[in-house]
């Protein structure tokens, strides 16, 4: 139970298809939950933080920073995001840490890196996207947008790592079975992956805008 104790830290996320928050502080994880959620992201993250305020007794003004991501994923998944942060802590200022959701996947890694990274994306539409990541975590180039079919198959099977929940739907597909042995985690994307300090960002009292999901094919 928390009292009159502050500089708390919360990550929050529903950017996919999983709806998660964590309260740490110190890289130290105090409460975290998970819910897998394909629709409904809004009541599931209020029935989250009712709960983590009733089992914690956290108040806004105990935390000191709040992590999301702003995208490109399920835009109004994101939306619905931060407007109940907006409103959680209307009446406090709270240091936000933005990252783009390959950012966030990226944290989530937990294995040395010896080569690049392929974060692959999937928002339940007929394409993927496709973002490259170098070993210390910067995104290289632009985001791609392909459809599952041999182009897609080419680019995988060169040397890299892969990350990314659109991998859950590749491994389905037996053209695709190869993708298996070069999956390094994770494939589902949660709240407390926030807790690792990886990358020196920038707080802001401003919520970020959200990217717009990648362009259609």
């Amino acid at each position: 139970m928390i009292s009159k104790v502050k500089n708390f830290e919360i990550g929050i996320d529903s950017s996919l298809s999983y709806c998660s928050i964590t309260l740490f502080k110190n890289e130290k994880i105090i409460w975290d939950k998970t819910v897998k959620s394909e629709y409904g992201h809004e009541k599931i993250l209020s029935e989250l933080l009712q709960n983590l305020v009733t089992k914690t007794k956290i108040k806004a003004d105990h935390i000191k920073k709040l992590h999301l991501n702003y995208g490109p994923a399920r835009f109004t998944a994101i939306r619905n995001c931060h407007s109940l942060m907006k409103g959680f802590f209307i009446d406090h200022k709270v240091e936000i840490v933005g990252y783009s959701i390959f950012e966030h996947f990226f944290l989530g890694i937990n294995k040395k890196l010896t080569k690049n990274v392929l974060c692959v994306i999937d928002t339940n539409r007929k394409d993927l996207a496709i973002q490259k990541i170098d070993t210390s975590g910067r995104l290289v180039g632009k985001t791609k947008t392909l459809k599952i079919d041999s182009d897609l198959e080419d680019i995988l099977s060169q040397n890299y790592f892969l990350i990314g929940n659109g991998l859950e739907k590749l491994k389905k597909i037996s053209e695709f079975a190869f993708i298996k042995n070069k999956i390094i985690s994770p494939t589902k994307l949660k709240s407390n992956y926030f807790i690792k300090k990886h990358y020196k960002k920038k707080s802001y009292y401003k919520f970020p805008k959200i990217i717009y999901p990648y362009s259609p094919i």
